[in-house]
């Protein structure tokens, strides 16, 4: 069954965000974590990561579209599966998080039944947030390595952050030891 992707509420002054920009088209694959569109909030921009994994197979709202949080944006399903008619009646929503870490994080909404995955479990991916991927990357941080503090055990920018800090004593002590 196609899992329907709600508006996540990301601030804490305004119910309504604007889409930016969809960084998936239908068609594409999503997965689990995966930047899919962003939003314009009162204070920033932000990323919207999908916590359901598939193709993107209908988007509801375009880019430049103001939405209310919790309203349908899109549906993310098995190639080829059957979308509601984009109403969003008799389908549970799915919450989907924001990959920025200046942004407090939102209360999810409770959870939709069992299709929902966690992303321990997604095969070959190591569940962490786009930015701590980013700053991972151009810190030569092996996120492999790392344990994620986050939800659902995800990896954010403050354990990259404390990764690469430990690696940096770590290298003024062998430093120091080699004097």
């Amino acid at each position: 069954m196609a899992q329907r992707i709600d508006m996540p509420s990301v601030g804490q002054t305004t119910d309504e965000l604007v889409i930016v920009e969809w960084l998936k088209k239908e068609g594409d694959t999503v997965a689990l974590g995966e930047s899919l569109f962003s939003v314009q909030t009162d204070k920033a921009q932000v990323e919207v990561e999908s916590v359901a994994a598939g193709t993107l197979l209908k988007v509801l709202r375009d880019a430049g579209d103001t939405v209310q949080a919790g309203s349908p944006v899109a549906y993310i399903g098995a190639p080829g599966e059957a979308v509601p008619d984009g109403s969003g009646a008799g389908s549970a929503g799915i919450a989907i998080s924001v990959g920025v870490s200046e942004i407090p994080k939102p209360a999810l909404a409770p959870r939709a039944g069992p299709e929902r995955r966690s992303p321990e479990r997604v095969p070959g991916r190591v569940a962490a947030l786009p930015a701590a991927r980013r700053l991972a990357s151009a810190l030569g941080i092996d996120l492999t390595a790392l344990a994620g503090t986050g939800q659902d055990g995800v990896i954010t920018v403050r354990d990259v952050e404390q990764a690469a800090q430990e690696s940096s004593v770590l290298a003024d002590d062998l430093e120091r030891g080699a004097t």
